[in-house]
């Protein structure tokens, strides 16, 4: 074989050397372009191709697989080297190569749920199973769905600006599979579709995974297309020697790629132009090195250059070569019409309400991206994909939009531990559609020392779903520390119960308002220590009404970067009962009830990041409640207590310097100030330094109660720093803190996510 292509090169030269023959005579012999797989390491395919193109050497045919398949894809389709080395240097490879989606475009109704669990199993029917994939890869379908825009329409991949094939595996047959035909971002997607990591592909009634399994570089499919030279770009790497397979990971991964490892041997020896670019010190996954190893591909290529150039050359003397006629890249379109696929419970109707775009509108495709991204936001959908197909009918574009529907339910769970709140599991049931259309049942609850329980049942109203009821439970015990004189005196065991009924608008994911119906139970016994003079029990109950508004735009539920959160309410409360239990004793009586009159509490809290850069970020909090609750401390349930670097409880605030609840206070301001830096990779730094004030602004704005609720003082000020890791567990942060009042430092670990 090797004798044979030495010998078709030498005719080349000799065709060089009489032009007239070869144009009379004979055909041009047709290139074709190979790009293997190979993960981060398959964007050294750019600098390859760059010198291709400076060659002056155009591939007739491309094929690829995984990485190569993108690269290939894009160059295929009209994009230069340069233009796609632009594009993956302004890729976040760290939001495209998970399922995450920003914080801002999830609903606002299930912003709470979000991205706070370590599994989320579906379910269907009473059955959980297991996901096919760790990541569906909704913001990966996103970016290629947009940069291949220019080819929605195109079905055949042969009549792209450069024919083009990629390759998957058919995980139930273990063959490779060419993809040709259908829709590009699609194959693309299958092609690359690792398996465990991503979720598999259907086409044609075949799940398809990465064509690296079988076929990682598709020599054979390129010369099935017709090409008679073949140039192949080799990323990749052949087996791992048994000194180097000494870990678990390393001896699965050799496993896996056994049968590739072999095929790719045989597709080398029928290559014309071999290039194997110098990646030994990078891996799949280094993304984070990207223009790295884009240099080492032009490294590569300059290599080949004036091999590339004498064959672009001596193909010329056959006639021109492949001219690439770029697909017109439209950052405008008129949507003419609109068409929904795939949907089986939720109506068309509500989809493209939730989608809201109008037909016989002008949108840019940032526009048009966006309000993808919000209906997959709803969290009512798998994955929600689209294509911008010209009209029939020649008035504009017909968006064609696909959603792959989530199952009955998923069954979500995390771990968390704290020096404050100790250890806990906590699991998430949620439905859709059970009881009744268009509803959500959602059952939390936090297994630990102090256990929560969070049960709840909304119902949409509206064609559009933009309105819903909640009617809900929430229980929570905890032990609450005494404090006198910064002395903690004893242990308080509480029990918490609040049952609601919500009115609230969800027209947008990210603002609400709305309305409540609250009744509060709370008991308060005294468990280690004692509490008051005999007191042997508190039980409270409020009913209350309470008007809201929430704002949040935060990109990410743990470490945001940027945005707001903004909360204000207003609570009437109705009626008190108050009751007082008292330890026998025959001076006392065995109970007495607190006359409180129904009363206003009046409550904002204010969250706002400014991202300076990539890295750095100011954090200004501020949180504030007025009430018009005379001074009298039984009333457990319309105090706040203050105090703990992240605490957890009903009515509270946190303040760096004092231990968790050690304050309480029926009015409080409280701010912080923070700066934010992530060093590398997941890894923050944090200071902070925060104030609180139990009379000011308070007393500005209402007659309130004043009395010297921080241990002898109205107002604290405290300081401290953290350092923080955002494990795919949960967020790790070791802190300390002080009171420079108290000349002592409080130290807290955490990980994991919270209820």
């Amino acid at each position: 074989m090797i004798m044979i292509r030495l010998l078709f090169f030498l005719f080349l030269t000799f065709l060089n050397l009489f032009p007239a023959i070869a144009q009379q005579t004979l055909q041009r012999p047709k290139v074709g372009l190979v790009l293997s797989g190979g993960g981060a390491k398959g964007l050294a395919h750019i600098g390859v191709l760059r010198s291709m193109e400076k060659a002056g050497l155009t591939p007739d045919y491309i094929t690829g697989t995984s990485m190569g398949s993108i690269v290939g894809g894009l160059y295929a389709i009209g994009y230069s080297a340069d233009e796609i080395d632009s594009i993956v240097a302004t890729v976040n490879w760290d939001e495209v190569l998970t399922n995450e989606i920003p914080l801002s475009n999830i609903a606002i109704e299930e912003k709470k749920y979000y991205g706070r669990y370590i599994a989320e199993l579906p379910i269907e029917g009473v059955k959980v199973g297991l996901p096919k994939g760790l990541i569906e890869g909704q913001k990966l379908t996103e970016l290629l769905t947009r940069l291949t825009r220019p080819a929605h329409g195109i079905n055949d991949f042969h009549k792209l600006p450069i024919p083009y094939a990629c390759v998957a595996a058919d995980i139930a047959t273990g063959l490779p599979v060419v993809l040709d035909n259908g829709f590009l971002p699609e194959a693309i997607r299958a092609s690359m579709s690792i398996p465990t990591i991503f979720t598999p592909v259907e086409i044609d009634d075949k799940l398809l995974v990465d064509g690296g399994l079988v076929r990682n570089f598709p020599v054979e499919e390129v010369l099935e297309m017709g090409a008679d030279i073949v140039i192949g770009v080799f990323v990749s790497s052949d087996l791992e020697s048994k000194e180097k397979l000494d870990n678990l990971i390393s001896v699965l991964s050799q496993a896996a790629f056994v049968t590739s490892a072999f095929d790719t041997r045989k597709q080398r020896t029928m290559v014309d132009i071999y290039v194997e670019p110098d990646l030994k010190e990078y891996h799949t996954a280094s993304f984070d090195k990207a223009k790295e190893i884009v240099e080492r591909g032009d490294d590569a290529g300059e290599e080949f250059y004036e091999t590339f150039k004498h064959l672009a050359d001596s193909l010329r003397q056959f006639g021109p070569l492949w001219e690439v006629k770029k697909l017109p890249l439209k950052e405008m379109y008129h949507i003419s019409k609109i068409s929904i696929e795939g949907n089986k419970r939720i109506p068309a109707k509500v989809i493209t309400g939730r989608l809201r775009i109008k037909e016989n509108s002008d949108l840019s495709i940032d526009e048009i991206e966006k309000q993808i991204s919000l209906l997959y936001g709803t969290r009512h959908y798998q994955k929600v994909t689209y294509q911008i197909l010209t009209d029939g009918d020649g008035g504009g574009y017909e968006l064609k939009v696909k959603v792959t529907e989530a199952p009955d339910g998923h069954l979500k769970l995390a771990v968390h531990y704290d020096s404050e709140n100790d250890v806990g599991v906590n699991a998430n049931l949620t439905y859709r559609d059970l009881i009744l259309p268009s509803s959500r049942l959602v059952l939390e609850f936090d297994l630990a020392k102090d256990p929560r329980v969070d049960f709840n049942f909304l119902k949409y109203i509206g064609k559009r779903r933009n309105a819903g009821i909640i009617a809900g439970v929430f229980y929570q015990n905890a032990v609450v520390p005494y404090y006198e004189k910064n002395t903690k005196l004893g242990l308080l065991n509480a029990n918490n119960t609040d049952l609601y009924i919500t009115f609230q608008s969800m027209s947008s994911q990210k603002f609400t308002f709305g309305a409540k119906l609250l009744l509060e139970y709370s008991k308060l016994k005294p468990d280690i220590g004692d509490f008051g003079k005999d007191i042997a029990k508190i039980k409270n109950r409020d009913f209350s009404g309470v008007l809201f508004f929430n704002y949040n735009s935060l990109d990410r539920q743990f470490y945001p970067k940027k945005g707001t959160d903004f909360y204000v309410s207003l609570k009437q409360v109705f009626s008190v009962d108050n009751t007082v239990l008292i330890s026998p004793n025959d001076s006392l009586p065995d109970s007495y009830t607190p006359d409180i009159d129904p009363f206003i509490a009046f409550e904002i809290r204010f969250n706002h990041l400014f991202k300076v850069s990539k890295w750095f970020s100011i954090i200004w909090q501020n949180s504030m409640a007025i009430t018009s609750l005379p001074d009298f401390n039984t009333n457990v349930n319309d105090f706040y207590f203050l105090g703990g670097f992240n605490p957890r409880y009903k009515n509270i605030s946190p303040f760096w310097g004092a231990q968790d609840k050690q304050y309480v206070a029926p009015n409080y301001f409280y701010t912080n100030l923070a700066l934010q830096f992530e060093v590398f990779g997941s890894l923050y730094l944090t200071g902070l330094i925060n104030y609180i004030d139990v009379q000011y602004p308070m007393t500005y704005i209402a007659n309130i109660a004043v009395d010297n609720y921080l241990d002898g003082e109205r107002r604290r000020f405290g300081y401290g720093f953290s350092i923080g890791y955002n494990s795919p567990f949960g967020p790790m942060i070791f802190s300390l803190a002080s009171d420079p009042n108290e000349s002592k430092v409080i130290t807290n670990f955490s990980l994991g996510y919270w209820f």
